[in-house]
């Protein structure tokens, strides 16, 4: 169904199983041509536990990642990333990670605001006034017009439990899309939120996303999209059921679909 899959995690957030090689070999598996390992970004001075590893992991995490590329580089294209956050505090130390070479690109996975004091003050999830709506919104946009994203994972995470897609959330919906085209990065379609099953929010039984709100105006902007599983665990890549789910989600939406990265989008 499709052959590359740029978001998977390890189990140094805490919140994911399976052995880095497990996921190599699942990829293989499954008939995958790139696996890019994308674990959510390990910051300096700054502890989350059970939502993204200590800083103390980086370097194994690099130094893995590094060694199944060498291993396995006849079976199967492997890259190394992060899924970072839009931390404005830590866009100098996304930079250095990219232009040394460190690793090859990130996601953007905009779950939380962090303050100056180096504390989460919103989570994107819960979102319950339109000032938190708007705080997804405009930080998104910040880290997006860097240059140093190159997908956009789960947009639609601000509708995780909001059940009216008002006028406000069509704006927000409206910029974010129009941003992405303008900075060349693909719309993630999240496969996590679909193996996750269905969830009752307000009167209506959805996924928390992908939506259909979503990805209608997606699918109006003619914006380009790519399937991303968020693997948590090595199995869940070739998770049938959920990844023919995603390309039925396409289609429904007529979504344009890239396959691949052509090149990571950001400036060595």
């Amino acid at each position: 169904m499709f052959t590359c899959n740029y978001h998977t995690h390890t189990k140094r957030c805490g919140h994911a199983s399976g052995e880095d090689e497990d996921y190599v070999l699942e990829a293989i598996g499954c008939g995958f041509q790139i696996l890019g390992f994308s674990d959510h970004a390990m910051l300096p001075d700054f502890s989350e536990p059970y939502k993204r590893g200590d800083y103390s992991l980086f370097q194994d995490y690099c130094d893995s990642i590094g060694s199944l590329k060498k291993k396995y580089e006849k079976q199967i294209e492997i890259h190394i990333g992060f899924e970072a956050e839009s931390f404005p505090d830590y866009f100098p130390y996304y930079k250095e990670l990219l232009d040394g070479g460190i690793l090859d690109y990130l996601i953007l996975g905009n779950h939380s605001a962090l303050g100056t004091d180096k504390k989460i003050y919103a989570h994107f999830s819960h979102i319950t006034n339109p000032s938190q709506l708007f705080l997804y919104r405009d930080l998104a946009l910040k880290a997006l017009s860097t240059g140093m994203f190159s997908i956009f994972a789960h947009p639609d995470y601000f509708l995780s439990s909001i059940d009216n897609f008002d006028a406000d959330c069509k704006k927000v919906s409206r910029d974010l899309i129009e941003c992405c085209i303008a900075y060349g990065i693909p719309i993630e379609i999240n496969i996590a939120g679909i193996r996750n099953g269905k969830k009752q929010i307000g009167d209506e039984k959805r996924w928390i996303y992908p939506t259909d709100d979503f990805f209608n105006l997606v699918s109006k902007y003619k914006a380009k999209c790519i399937f991303g599983a968020d693997a948590h665990a090595p199995e869940q890549l070739g998770y049938r059921s959920a990844n023919f789910e995603a390309v039925q989600f396409a289609k429904k939406h007529d979504l344009i679909l890239i396959d691949r990265l052509e090149k990571f989008n950001h400036r060595r």
